[in-house]
This record gives C-alpha cells, structure tokens and sequence, in this order.
C-alpha cells in the first residue's frame, strides 16, 4: 500500500498597517500561527498581508469583464485592462478555494473591517467558484474548511450598548458561513482602549487560546 502524506494549506491574512509588535491581533495571529508550524513543521503556510501585497479592487475594468467571462470568454479574449485586472482578481480567488484553513488578523475599526481586507472578501466571495445559486437559494462550495478569526477593539461590542455596531467579525462570519465555511473560531480582544483596562492580561488570555486552537486546526 502507497501511504499518501497530506499536507495541509494554511493562509494567514493579516490586515494592519502598523508594525507585528504593535498590534494586538497580529501579535496574537503570529504566537498561533508560530505554534501550528511547530505542532505540524510539514504544513504549507501562505502569509497575505493586505497592506503589503497588491490586492486587486475592483474597477470599472473588471466589472466590463465579469460578465463577459460569465458567458463564456476566456481572459486572453479581454481587452488588456480587463485581462490584466480579471487574472489578478481569480488567483486570489483560487488560492482561497485551494486552502483548508483561513487565519484572520485584524482590527475593528469604525465598527468594520480595515477596508483592503474587505477588498480582499470582494476576490472569494464569487459566484460559480466560492457558492452557486440553485433553486433552493444560494450554496456555498467551500466544504470542510476551517476558519479562525482574531479581532482586536478599542472598546466592547460583543455585548453592551455597542452590540449592533459590530460589523467585522460578525460580517466575516457571515461571508465564510455563506461560502460554506463550516467551522469557525474567534478570538476577540475588547475594550483595549478603555481607561482602566487591562490590555495585557486580554492580550495574554488571548495568546493562550490561540496557542490551544493550534492544536486542534
């Protein structure tokens, strides 16, 4: 018998501008990410920094584009803007659908997600490859993935007054669960901001559940 040696695709996303040590979810996503390679030294770890690395937006090329490929049109076909832009947009769209794990770092801010990190969600969230419409309403397509989810906030919107305003994590969710992204953790750090709180401790609390998920991804 041919043993076959799988070996799991992680990406890990990160959306902050500011330096690693300087943020609270990047510092968290790299302590979780540094103890899955450690726990599995054989896994392919692909690292996208939307602040660093050119995410494509999509523009009044891309939108011509789209539907010409939905009726069939192969990119080689398209004007060059159009090919240039459609080529770029699929890759990252193909990378995610090659992936069995989705690492997320990021911040909330002004109650949503750094804005390249939601051009980033515009390039996986694509019909036909990520979910499909059938008569039963929308499906999603990426089965038996895992997706883990690490948010650092300024104040706390979990609960509270504050509760409705919370646009990024839930917004995540609700995008992976819709292209059918079954499991998916979170870890939150709030009130990181807040006069009187202890930013450290959270911070520690959080490493040490994100040192725990890496056994389990």
């Amino acid at each position: 018998m041919i043993e076959v040696n799988w070996m799991k695709s992680i990406l890990y996303i990160t959306a902050n501008p500011k330096r690693e040590e300087l943020s609270n979810s990047l510092t968290v996503g790299r302590r979780l990410v540094n103890a899955y390679r450690s726990l599995n030294p054989d896994a392919a770890i692909t690292e996208i920094d939307v602040y660093r690395q050119p995410i494509p937006l999509v523009n009044e090329h891309f939108l011509a584009a789209r539907p010409k490929i939905a009726a069939g049109e192969v990119p080689d076909q398209l004007p060059p803007e159009e090919k240039e832009i459609t080529e770029r947009f699929y890759a990252r769209t193909l990378q995610f659908m090659e992936a069995d794990t989705y690492i997320f770092a990021f911040p909330l801010w002004n109650f949503g997600v750094p804005p390249l990190l939601k051009a980033y969600v515009d390039t996986i969230k694509v019909a036909r490859k990520t979910f499909r419409y059938t008569p039963a309403g929308p499906e999603g397509l990426l089965k038996n993935k895992t997706a883990v989810l690490i948010q650092s906030s300024g104040d706390v919107y979990t609960t509270g007054p504050l509760r409705e305003y919370e646009h990024g994590s839930r917004y995540l969710k609700s995008v992976l669960s819709f292209i059918g992204v079954e499991r998916i953790e979170t870890i939150l750090m709030e009130g990181m901001d807040k006069s009187g709180g202890d930013a450290t401790e959270k911070r520690n609390q959080a490493i040490e559940r994100a040192v725990e998920l890496a056994k389990t991804l």
